[in-house]
């Protein structure tokens, strides 16, 4: 691939956006609806121009299957914004520059026209806003390359800024966005740390716990009598028998010093801010586990948290059952943490609703004028449960278990209580693709009797039907597939449905992700990038 051809699509589309951002300018006066939209069509285009100053820096030293995903999404991008100036150029009044003003556009435009117009600035921020997701995304992946390049051109990159007297880009809906050089330089730093790194364990705190529901992580809050109350979310990381502590010491380290670095808007990984050791009573005092402490997310209620698990079972929210649009929105959102967890170069195995979290508030859209959504980007779901996790890197335990409610997550080379195969990324997927169908579904896999996580679990309705098969536990992965493929297009469209299937089967020889060497390197890049390609993109394309 020429590497300089992705610098043409970057001049494209910054062509087109600065024209169709200037366009926009002159209708700021129209109308309060349209100011809005104009104002957060800037904002995004702020975003996009520093993401795109970032790509010229670093296009040099992508590797080729970064630089080619880069490339694709410029050249659609570029099409859409050419797209949305033509629209522009139509809807515009050739009598506005002749008068004082504006403010006649809104009161000479027929319905239909103004109409045409909020929805080419609603599209317009869609498109900018997924192009920034997957830039990021796949940018973030090529932080795995050790070359010392990235490094040096990170550097100059920030001395450059320092000395401009940049800050961060703000995004418009979350308080504190961070500029993208700053996330992704950040997670270079958590990948390639220079110099002595501060110790991330933590003094014993006095908190006050209480459980959330349906989930192993408990919410914590540190009273003070000067100050409000902090809070904090505890996810435990047990010492189970047999357990390297030694190894499971360092990985965790490893965890909450690349987790320090996380944003938890960009990422859908909470921001860790240390780890507490977990002893016994005396006069042992053994090392039963590690409590990670994570930060609560900016402008979150720590007491409105729910677990997936939680939503999924009372199967209503807010007296109404969860839309078809922040059904997708969980799934992208869901879909970004499960990358970043292999960014940061860790495998996860333990993901399921029990270790989503979700905050009450703005999850997706957001109402301007009372009347038409546009598109946000803050989020409100965050992964966590890390207590199987270890490095991508270490060797696998071969360690399982025999519940059920855990197994029908895991891939059949991983079920029971001494796995087949060595954990990979994909198995991850994997579990990704069953919360998936689970998600579109909206059917917990799991029931459970009573109000909390320490009821017994039961089957929920797809479990109970495969149970009744006769078929061993080995075969849920079919029974899955075959539900991705005859039930939930109608209930999610064909794209969702394709891609659970594609998570489900991206272990299989002819699934579409890709055969094992078709996806293996030494840096872990080329399963991110199939991931970027055929799942978070196909999820981030979908448009309600």
């Amino acid at each position: 691939m020429n590497p300089f051809t992705i610098i043409s699509d970057l001049e494209t589309c910054y062509k087109y956006g600065k024209a169709l951002v200037d366009f926009c300018q002159r209708w700021k006066d129209a109308d309060a609806e349209l100011a809005e939209r104009v104002t957060t069509v800037e904002l995004c285009w702020i975003t996009t121009t520093a993401q795109m100053q970032l790509i010229t820096t670093l296009h040099p030293v992508l590797k080729d299957e970064v630089r080619r995903i880069l490339d694709s999404g410029l050249a659609v991008l570029a099409r859409k914004l050419d797209l949305a100036v033509v629209q522009v150029k139509k809807l515009q009044d050739p009598l506005s520059d002749a008068r004082p003003g504006f403010l006649h556009f809104r009161r000479r435009a027929k319905g239909a026209k103004y109409a045409v117009y909020q929805s080419t600035l609603n599209a317009t921020i869609r498109d900018l806003e997924d192009w920034q997701g997957r830039c990021k995304t796949a940018l973030d992946l090529n932080m795995r390359d050790p070359n010392p390049v990235i490094d040096e051109k990170l550097k100059t990159m920030r001395e450059e800024k320092q000395a401009g007297g940049g800050a961060a880009t703000r995004g418009h809906t979350s308080t504190t966005a961070a500029s993208p050089l700053s996330l992704t330089g950040g997670i270079r730093d958590a990948l390639q740390p220079s110099g002595t790194q501060p110790s991330v364990f933590l003094p014993t705190m006095p908190l006050s716990t209480s459980p959330i529901p349906f989930s192993r992580a408990k919410a914590a809050c540190m009273p003070s009598s000067s100050q409000p109350a902090r809070w904090f979310i505890l996810d435990t990381l047990p010492c189970r028998p047999q357990t390297d502590v030694h190894a499971l010491n360092d990985d965790v380290r490893e965890l909450a010093r690349k987790l320090k670095r996380a944003d938890p808007f960009a990422f859908g990984l909470l921001n860790c801010k240390g780890v507490m050791r977990v002893f016994g009573q005396a006069p042992n005092m053994d090392l039963e586990g590690f409590d990670l402490v994570f930060n609560v997310p900016e402008g979150t209620d720590p007491r409105q948290m729910k677990s997936l698990r939680r939503l999924l079972l009372s199967g209503r929210e807010g007296g109404g059952p969860l839309s078809l649009s922040r059904r997708v929105r969980l799934a992208q959102e869901l879909a970004t943490s499960v990358s970043y967890v292999h960014t940061f170069n860790f495998v996860h195995k333990n993901i399921r609703p029990e270790s989503v979290l979700l905050f009450d508030g703005d999850t997706g859209s957001a109402q301007l004028g009372g009347s038409s959504v546009v598109a946000t980007n803050r989020r409100s779901s965050f992964l966590i449960g890390f207590e199987s996790f270890r490095s991508a890197g270490r060797g696998t335990s071969f360690m399982g278990d025999q519940d059920w409610e855990h197994n029908i997550y895991r891939h059949p080379e991983r079920m029971g209580e001494f796995p087949a195969e060595a954990y990979r990324m994909q198995h991850d997927i994997y579990s990704l693709g069953v919360c998936l169908l689970e998600i579109g579904m909206w059917e917990p896999l799991v029931a459970y009797t009573g109000d909390d996580a320490d009821a017994s679990p039961g089957y929920g309705r797809v479990c109970r039907d495969f149970v009744e098969t006769g078929q061993p536990w080995v075969c849920f992965k079919d029974h899955l597939v075959g539900l991705a493929q005859n039930e939930l297009p109608r209930r999610m469209g064909d794209r969702y449905a394709d891609v659970v299937v594609t998570c489900l089967t991206c272990l299989d020889r002819d699934g579409s992700f890709g055969n094992q060497p078709e996806v293996s390197d030494a840096d872990g890049i080329l399963v991110g990038v199939r991931f970027i390609e055929t799942i978070f993109g196909q999820l981030n394309e979908i448009v309600l």
